[in-house]
């Protein structure tokens, strides 16, 4: 046997393969497969019981077995074809892997023309000596290039196998080249417009060194857990359209770019307060200072009401003025002899309710200045709280709670008094009260005993009723109450009087407590409610503000809620708990002397701000509009939650840190706390008429503050030196918000 008949016979395919070889195609796939001796090659049958199972199992059940990666590119079309990436061991190996028409995989199942293709096997036959001496192309014995994409070492490896050799690999002549690409032309064709097609009416011959080099997954990892998806960090709608409309680039540090319309600093950074606008509340038996102890404003007029630890009622005028020597209190006078707990304006101004420490509230004729009605009768504790019905009393009706757990509603239609008895105002003008008239005693409609109780080691006990709500024109005869116990708020109908065979009182409905106080409850110190009626603000002593929604105080059919409703029984039903909450750094309660006030939307100041005071010596304002909410929940979508659940040691430290991250309850820490204006805890705090903020604080200051952009601002840059921010104050914001776009 000759040279060429010895070669020939090497490559030759034998009837049986030999053990280890699983097919007898060819090892390269990307040469036509080798002729034998007898001139006729012995083909593998086109079909078998394998490929036929193969062919009509299902696609679901065929990728349980099959590799992820796709293993033929006759399954693809044509601008797939031509879109698959070239191999990075082409830079290493045969300079016609790179070629646009390099043979494709896909001639294996391309044989429907028996004489083109043994045109080319005699061509490619002429070549297969030339080619195992080539270092650069590939051989028929060496397996095809792998397609997936080196590791580190082996780039390394191939790196230094190319660079050390000592002569450069032998590459084609252009004849070669132009042959080979003849040779594949037609083909590739063929296999980029009719693969598909082809690749549905003839089998898929199994070539496995075609995909031997394909990358496999790598086995799991023990312990090893996916890192999850975290969204970006995003300030909301309006900063990318505000951004957007600057040219999409992000100026930090920059006033009016970083802070969009959603920032809330926008409804609170103006505050500011003049150390003009201070009273120092000195006490008239004796010397020194007396503590303000309960703030109300007028409805109608610049004009706040200051209780004091003494009894005295002061007038707080709360219009601007240039002149510092100007007192802004030139009214006093005397209702008690105990401290004022609470005091409220009726909506005509013309009358004012004060709550003492002694048991006793009374009414004050504001035009005169006079004692017009004692309440004297039915509390045996002293009064906390003291408010007027609104809707259509008229200033005659209005509740009381004390620290005894009873609240009672007052009606002074209901005692015989004299038409006289109080000033009214008509258009003729002011007629005046008859100040030689004693005050009259007004009498009850309605007890509420108990209306709040705790429960310690099986003995129960009053608790004292800390908070009062009435609900505004049209649902009047709605109260809402809150005591130091616990966090639940009481929704009671006035009108339903309790019957003598019943033991107990019966509200319409109780909320449910925060479910972070299930290791400890927390009392509720103040009550405010939104300009629409539809949320409600409670302070509790976790130093937290939660809000309610008011159409979910009571759950399932609630006829009750519905304005001009109906009187019924009451049956104590479930209302939801808190939706979200507030908090600050600067913001805790620690005393049930924290109070707070909310400032109505009016068409002087359209938005809507929650001030609270702080046992931090400040004051601090929680815008209430959802945008705010729904922008800080934006920003921080991105932050992810940590999965540890609360313990009890979480729950007692939350008056003093942040609120457990397991919690149900949604947190905002939108606020902006007004600083420099008190020395100690800030207590209680009222809204003027016209937007104007009232301040009271145990430092024996009560203070107002005012809006203004530029005054507030000069505030907190002018620095300690020349004593302009001497007893003032403003509100707290971070530094780079007063910095102009055309300063940087």
């Amino acid at each position: 046997m000759d040279h060429h008949q010895g070669t020939t016979a090497s490559y030759a395919p034998s009837s049986s393969p030999p053990p280890g070889i699983m097919s007898s195609s060819p090892v390269n796939g990307l040469l036509s497969p080798s002729r034998t001796s007898r001139r006729k090659e012995k083909r593998n049958p086109s079909v078998t019981p394998r490929r036929f199972g193969r062919f009509f199992t299902p696609r679901s059940s065929l990728s349980l077995s099959l590799p992820t990666s796709r293993r033929i590119l006759g399954s693809l079309d044509s601008s797939a074809v031509n879109r698959q990436p070239l191999s990075p061991q082409s830079l290493f190996s045969d300079p016609l892997a790179s070629d646009p028409i390099s043979p494709s995989p896909t001639r294996r199942f391309a044989n429907n023309d028996d004489d083109e293709n043994d045109s080319r096997k005699r061509k490619w036959q002429n070549q297969e000596g030339s080619v195992t001496k080539r270092r650069g192309i590939l051989a028929n014995d060496m397996p095809p290039p792998p397609l997936n994409f080196p590791s580190q070492s082996s780039q390394v490896s191939q790196d230094a196998d190319v660079s050390m050799s000592a002569t450069p690999p032998i590459q084609d002549s252009q004849e070669d080249l132009a042959d080979r690409r003849k040779a594949t032309l037609s083909q590739f064709f063929k296999a980029s417009r009719g693969g598909a097609r082809s690749f549905k009416d003839k089998p898929i011959v199994d070539d496995s060194p075609a995909v031997s080099g394909i990358s496999r997954a790598s086995p799991t990892l023990e312990g090893y857990e996916p890192t999850p998806i975290r969204k970006f960090g995003n300030r909301g709608f309006e900063a990318r359209l505000l951004n957007r409309e600057h040219g999409f680039s992000s100026h930090t540090g920059r006033r009016h770019l970083t802070f969009p319309a959603a920032d809330p600093r926008t409804e609170t950074a103006s505050f500011y307060s003049r150390s003009s606008d201070v009273h120092q509340v000195t006490a008239h038996d004796r010397q020194g200072n007396t503590i303000p102890f309960s703030l109300a404003s007028c409805h109608n007029a610049p004009v706040t009401a200051i209780g004091d630890e003494e009894g005295f009622v002061r007038f707080f005028k709360t219009n601007m003025t240039n002149n510092p020597t100007e007192p802004k209190v030139d009214t006093h006078f005397k209702v008690h002899d105990n401290a004022i707990m609470d005091v409220a304006f009726s909506e005509d101004d013309m009358r004012l309710a004060t709550a003492c420490g002694d048991r006793t509230g009374k009414i004050v004729d504001t035009a005169t200045q006079t004692v017009a009605v004692e309440l004297n009768a039915g509390h045996w504790d002293s009064l906390r709280q003291i408010s007027f019905q609104p809707g259509t009393s008229g200033g005659n009706t209005l509740a009381t709670s004390d620290r005894a757990g009873r609240i009672q509603v007052w009606d002074l239609r209901c005692s015989s008094a004299p038409i006289s008895n109080f000033s009214t105002r008509s258009p003729l003008g002011l007629a005046p009260r008859d100040s030689r008239l004693a005050p009259f005693s007004a009498r009850t409609v309605n007890t509420l005993d108990n209306a709040h109780e705790r429960t310690v080691q099986g003995n129960t006990s009053a608790a004292s009723v800390t908070a009062i709500q009435w609900f505004p024109a049209g649902r009047e005869h709605l109260l809402l109450s809150a005591c130091e116990a616990n966090a639940s708020i009481k929704l009671w109908d006035t009108r339903y009087i309790k019957p003598r065979r019943q033991a107990e009182e019966t509200p319409l409905a109780v909320t449910l407590e925060p479910a972070t106080h299930a290791w400890r409850s927390y009392g509720i110190t103040s009550l405010a409610l939104s300009s629409d009626a539809a949320r409600l603000y409670a302070v509790c002593k976790d130093s937290t503000v939660y809000a309610y929604s008011t159409a979910h105080l009571m759950l399932g059919h609630s006829p009750e809620l519905v304005d001009g409703a109906a009187k019924r029984r009451p049956a104590g039903v479930e209302g939801l708990g808190p939706m979200y909450g507030f908090k600050h750094d600067q913001f805790r309660a620690q005393s049930f002397y924290v109070k707070c006030a909310i400032r109505p939307s009016r068409n002087s100041h359209s938005s809507e701000l929650l001030a609270v005071g702080s046992s931090d010596s400040c004051a601090v304002l929680f815008p209430t509009d959802d945008r705010y909410l729904q922008a800080a929940s934006a920003q921080r979508t991105h932050i992810l939650e940590s999965p540890a659940a609360a313990t009890p040691s979480q729950s007692f430290s939350s008056s003093f840190s942040a609120a457990p991250t397991s919690s149900p309850i949604p947190i905002f820490r939108t606020g902006t706390p007004l600083i420099r204006g008190h020395s100690r805890e800030v207590t209680t705090l009222s809204w003027a008429h016209d937007g104007k903020l009232v301040t009271a604080s145990d430092d024996f200051v009560v203070r107002q503050w005012q809006q203004g952009d530029s005054n507030a601002r000069h505030l907190r840059q002018v620095g300690e030196f020349g004593g302009e921010r001497h007893m003032a104050g403003w509100a707290d914001v971070a530094e780079d918000w007063d910095v102009e776009e055309d300063d940087e």
